[in-house]
């Protein structure tokens, strides 16, 4: 279910982007719900905070953690709502990943981004209801316009803390807090830079198909500090439909895939939007904030290997794209651009 990234599963339901599409954002939810993250922390629309692109959303893709071990997973495995692939021991998976916005006007804004992210688990209290932990770093390098002065690179530094707990034979709850710093080089201490956001999920599965979401997330940001989540996810084996926003997404299952999770190929068509929010350092040594939003809708082709290495690569449009500093009060409206991302989880 795509909820970002950071990609609890693959890298980015995060923020800007999320190579999973981590870290999973609902009506938002990882980054992001991203987290390019596959994944993110999800991105969110502009001045509002990025959470991390982070798969929650898409159960299928949760995290999977740890077997004869601190977790004891074989046990879990009976009546579990984590997936295979769990590894023995805290240590549970890491993502890398890159994604590339071209500058093609003068008077437009060219982003390369680079992304990677560790996912931990700890029974807390029991076994049967892990805590993730995922530290995540991205920086992103700034071709700037030519009427302002962006600076040359922005940092996301994270700590997302994540919490499933079946409640029943229909219910399931998901939380989540990621501590955050978004600056430049120069504002990593500024009171703007630093950023606590959560949400807080009730997951119910309907049919053996259909499973239904609804909670909030706060996204600590004027205008924007409660917003409903709601949405539907469908999972029929080859077919997964994400009826989420902002991260609509529909999978096919291709041909040569093994039947049972261990080596399939998948087709997916998905729809996001990125952005974050930086505290920086203008020209004239005043402090700001720079926000950055888009709309992007993608095609993308991954590869998911349980215990080995899985891959992801995505090519899409961005569009809706809007960049203001806050001493400025107002957007500048850029010009569209082609949007390539790409990941890899171990």
């Amino acid at each position: 279910m795509g909820i970002a990234s950071m990609s609890l599963g693959q890298t980015r339901l995060p923020p800007v982007d999320a190579a999973s599409s981590a870290p999973v954002s609902p009506v938002l939810a990882g980054t992001h719900l991203a987290n390019e993250a596959s994944g993110a922390s999800w991105p969110l629309p502009p001045r509002s905070a990025t959470v991390i692109q982070d798969p929650a959303f898409r159960l299928a893709e949760a995290p999977s953690l740890p077997v004869s071990d601190p977790l004891g997973v074989e046990a879990l495995q009976r009546d579990s709502i984590l997936p295979p692939g769990t590894r023995n021991g805290v240590f549970q998976k890491v993502n890398v990943g890159g994604s590339y916005i071209p500058r093609f006007e003068s008077d437009s804004l060219g982003i390369s981004k680079l992304s990677t992210d560790v996912v931990f688990g700890v029974p807390f209290p029991e076994r049967q209801s892990p805590l993730l932990i995922t530290p995540a770093y991205r920086v992103s390098f700034l071709d700037s316009p030519d009427f302002t002065d962006v600076p040359a690179r922005v940092h996301d530094a994270e700590l997302g803390l994540s919490h499933f707990r079946k409640l029943n034979d229909r219910w399931m709850f998901n939380g989540a807090v990621t501590l955050g710093v978004y600056a430049d080089d120069h504002s990593f201490g500024d009171s703007e830079a630093f950023r606590v956001t959560g949400r807080a999920l009730g997951i119910r599965e309907l049919t053996s198909t259909w499973k239904g979401i609804i909670g909030v997330v706060y996204l600590n940001r004027a205008g924007f500090s409660v917003v409903p989540a709601a949405g539907l996810t469908y999972d029929r084996g080859d077919l997964k439909i994400d009826l989420v926003f902002p991260r609509p997404r529909v999978a096919w299952l291709l041909p040569g895939s093994t039947p049972q999770p261990g080596d399939q190929r998948w087709f997916f068509l998905q729809g996001e939007l990125g952005g974050n929010i930086w505290a920086v350092r203008r020209s004239t040594g005043a402090e700001d904030a720079l926000s950055y939003g888009d709309a992007r809708v993608l095609v993308g082709y991954e590869r998911k290997v349980i215990g080995g290495i899985s891959q992801r690569w995505e090519l899409g449009y961005v569009f809706n794209r809007e960049l203001e500093f806050d001493s400025e009060g107002f957007e500048s409206e850029l010009d569209d651009s082609m949007f390539v991302r790409a990941g890899w989880t171990y």
